[in-house]
Formats: C-alpha cells, sequence, structure tokens
C-alpha cells in the first residue's frame, strides 16, 4: 500500500507554474520558502504548501497553506494516518477529531456535487475560481473564513493573477456561490 506522502509547494518557475518538492534542513523539517527546481534550491516567497499522495493508481493532492513549519506537520500526521489504515487500524480524518472541515474537502464535495448539476465549461469555471481561492488563503479550515479573506481574495486575484474587473468579479461570484 502507498505510505508516501511528498510535500510541494506550487510556485512560478521559467516553465510556468510548478509542483517543487521542498527544501528540508538537516533535522528534517522544511526550511521556508525554499524550494528545488530541476534539483537546486531556489527561494519562492510566493506560491502554497500541497501534500501529495497516492490513492490506489490516483494521485491527491490537498493544499496545506502557506506556513512551511505546519505543512511539515500536516505531511507527517497524514503519513501517520496511511500507516495506521495500511496497518488495518480505524482512523478518523481530521475533520472528524476536531469538528472543523477544511476548504480542501469542502471545496472537493462542492465540484463533485456541480459535476452531476452543471455543465463541462460551468464545472470548470468553478474548478479555476476555487484553486485560485485555495491558492490565495492561508486558512485550512471553512470555519476560519472571514471577510477579510474574501477581499484578499480579490486582490490577489487583480495583483497577482492579473485579471481583468469582470474576470475578478466572475470568480468571486464563483466563490460566492461555493
Amino acid at each position: 500500500m502507498n505510505r508516501e506522502v511528498n510535500l510541494t509547494k506550487r510556485v512560478k518557475t521559467a516553465q510556468g507554474l510548478r509542483y517543487c518538492p521542498v527544501a528540508l534542513s538537516a533535522n528534517g523539517r522544511v526550511k521556508p520558502d525554499i524550494v528545488l527546481v530541476n534539483g537546486k534550491e531556489e527561494r519562492h516567497r510566493e506560491g502554497a504548501y500541497y501534500l501529495e499522495w497516492r490513492q490506489g493508481s490516483k494521485r491527491v493532492r490537498l493544499s496545506v497553506g502557506k506556513d512551511a513549519a505546519d505543512a511539515g506537520t500536516r505531511r507527517l500526521r497524514k503519513e501517520a494516518e496511511l500507516n495506521a489504515v495500511n496497518h488495518g487500524l480505524a482512523v478518523g480524518s481530521d475533520d472528524e477529531q476536531n469538528g472543523h472541515r477544511s476548504i480542501a474537502v469542502a471545496v472537493a464535495d462542492f465540484l463533485d456535487e456541480t459535476k452531476l448539476t452543471k455543465k463541462p465549461k460551468t464545472l470548470a469555471a468553478y474548478s479555476t475560481a476555487l484553486g485560485y481561492f485555495q491558492e490565495s488563503c492561508p486558512k485550512l479550515y471553512l470555519d476560519d473564513i472571514a471577510r477579510g479573506d474574501l477581499l484578499k481574495f480579490s486582490a490577489f486575484l487583480r495583483d497577482q493573477k492579473e485579471q481583468s474587473p469582470r474576470s475578478v468579479y466572475n470568480k468571486f461570484e464563483n466563490l460566492m456561490t461555493f
């Protein structure tokens, strides 16, 4: 069974946006904002950290925010969870343990429901908007999202993604539908 969990960071490189592995220090901790691009360490302050593992033959990615230490802890927790499942232990997800619902799980559920009732272009628009929101929002749980996070999302689309005002409005509306 699959027990390995990789920690990557989605950054802008010369080849475009890529999921690059993070650099680890000698003690095994994540070096903040340092990723490996073509085998060489580079500093990238932008982007968010992602956990990546396999369920059978399917690759699963989960955004874990912008904090390096928290991302490293989440990786170790996910590895322990997968190891326990491989040994036949019943393990509740983080959401069940602390009563919160993660943004990534909520987005995945919403997109699964949307796939059943909407056209493919609508699903693609929702996927893009929610992907950008996950990239811009450092929060992990749905309960923690505040008005300021929504305003920062609009600014992120305008400033970093260089979207037109109409595109910002459309993506914001898609987020509000979610």
